[in-house]
């Protein structure tokens, strides 16, 4: 498609994706949209009560509020990974286990009710 257009065409049609985007950034708009949408509603349905109108518009969020800013620079600060120590990686790792042991001992008690014999009727 790209050798059959001229470059004014090419042009013409970046202009046109900058005014009506298509794609992925079109799309993070729409969940953007959605986002800001649900959280309006449920801030005005369960928000405070006897708020004027005026404190109730302040509060309202716009899609901007969730668009991702991939073009946004990041400090050098926020690239740099937290290190952690061998105790703090121990404890991780202990709570780990720890919920997985839970997991397989709660399974392993409801398999035992579940192969459990009904009691046997009396005569």
């Amino acid at each position: 498609m790209l050798d059959q257009l001229t470059s004014i065409q090419l042009s013409e049609w970046q202009v046109y994706d900058r005014l009506e985007p298509i794609g992925e950034e079109r799309r993070e708009f729409s969940i953007a949209s959605l986002s800001s949408l649900v959280l309006n509603i449920a801030r005005t349905i369960y928000g405070k009560t006897g708020r004027s109108e005026q404190e109730i518009l302040k509060s309202l969020s716009v899609p901007g509020d969730y668009m991702p800013e991939w073009d946004k620079d990041l400090d050098e600060d926020e690239l740099t990974p937290v290190k952690q120590t061998t105790e703090e990686q121990e404890q991780i790792w202990l709570a780990i286990a720890s919920a997985q042991n839970k997991r397989v001992k709660k399974n392993e008690e409801r398999e035992a009710k579940l192969n459990k014999e009904p009691p046997k009727k009396k005569k």
